[in-house]
């Protein structure tokens, strides 16, 4: 669907936007460094070459939107949800993560390297072939989520859900887990557990 409305070239250095309602928008090459944005909801918006360096996101949605050539360095999502947002050559850490749902959200071949997902909702996320090397994710729901060719090294993945998650395809070695993920991966590649 084509946006509605196009934003091109804005500067919304340090700007604070609350209750806002954004829908079908296009931001186009805008610097929103430094905003701040509490119960703001962005649906089917395109982010194109924004820049959201030093951003604070609280118990804001972004819904289906697309991040496409933007920057998140150092950006901080605290009880957000991004249901269905897809990033495309879009740069993602440093980021700080505090909880959250990112259900279906799209980051194949991000780089993702450190970034903490703890207690996280990534049901059905697609991080194929991302860089997940000394990502956290305790306690996160990763239920039916994508992690084909994934770079796992120093991954913490203790007390998560990884239901129906292709473990047998996946490298854990240096990896963390917990005895109850260790079974799971021991089934998964066929073998048989005795009591």
């Amino acid at each position: 669907m084509a946006p509605s409305e196009t934003v091109r070239g804005e500067d919304w250095y340090g700007r604070e936007i609350g209750p806002e309602r954004f829908e079908d928008v296009a931001f186009i090459d805008c610097d929103f460094t430094e905003i701040a944005t509490g119960g703001t909801v962005f649906e089917r918006c395109e982010f194109r070459g924004v820049t959201f360096n030093a951003s604070v996101h609280e118990v804001s949605r972004f819904d289906n939107c697309v991040f496409t050539s933007s920057s998140l360095f150092d950006a901080t999502f605290r009880h957000c949800k991004l249901t269905g947002s897809r990033f495309v050559d879009t740069g993602l850490r440093p980021l700080t993560i505090d909880g959250g749902v990112w259900s279906w959200v799209l980051m194949s071949n991000a780089d993702l390297r450190g970034v903490r997902f703890d207690g996280v909702d990534l049901e059905e996320a697609d991080l194929g072939g991302a860089r997940l090397e000394k990502a956290s994710f305790r306690g996160a729901k990763l239920v039916r989520a994508t992690l084909s060719d994934a770079q796992l090294a120093g991954a913490d993945f203790v007390g998560a859900d990884l239901s129906g998650v292709d473990l047998a395809g996946l490298d854990w070695r240096k990896t963390r887990i917990d005895s109850a993920l260790a079974l799971q991966i021991a089934h998964s590649l066929g073998a048989t557990i005795e009591p």
